[in-house]
């Protein structure tokens, strides 16, 4: 099945699934709501930690991983051809250096805030995705970043007493 292009630039070929980017989203919130689950059932309790204890939100964000990508799954088979050939026309668009530095910045920081710590790996975090949102002043992004990880970190250790990791920082 082909399709025409704007400007007579031919035919581009299209697939079942073209168009519907949504599966995939689907399925990444699947594999999110796979590992939190696998996360709360090896988890170790102290008592049975009750509706709220440490167990409660990774429950909570799994059931609402599922449904919405089961909303996802819905949406994206229900949606008519012409609306497919649309979005797979505007997804040709798509600024992918802006998705993966994002996604590189979310991932670094997930992987390295035990051992580089949060005061380092939040600012880097912020500066890799204000970048890759298109703000191309590094020296301000790291400066931003630094200051809202600061008051994050003030925040949770100074007023509510919860340590957030210091990696890094906190060996000596």
């Amino acid at each position: 099945m082909s399709a025409p292009t704007a400007a007579g630039e031919g035919t581009r070929r299209t697939t079942p699934i073209a168009g519907r980017g949504e599966i995939v989203v689907a399925g990444l919130l699947l594999v999110l709501a796979g590992v939190l689950v696998h996360g709360n059932l090896t988890m170790d309790v102290v008592g049975d930690g009750g509706l709220l204890g440490p167990q409660g939100a990774g429950w909570l964000v799994a059931v609402l991983a599922v449904l919405v990508a089961l909303g996802l799954v819905r949406s994206a088979l229900a949606k008519p051809a012409p609306a497919r050939e649309a979005a797979a026309a505007v997804s040709a668009d798509t600024n992918w250096r802006a998705v993966l530095t994002v996604f590189g910045g979310l991932l670094a920081f997930t992987a390295l805030i035990e051992t580089v710590g949060w005061l380092i790996m939040a600012t880097v975090m912020f500066a890799t995705v204000a970048t890759g949102l298109g703000n191309r002043n590094l020296l301000r992004n790291v400066t931003v970043g630094f200051i809202l990880a600061s008051v994050v970190q003030i925040t949770f250790s100074g007023m509510l007493g919860l340590a957030l990791p210091s990696g890094l920082l906190g060996r000596g």
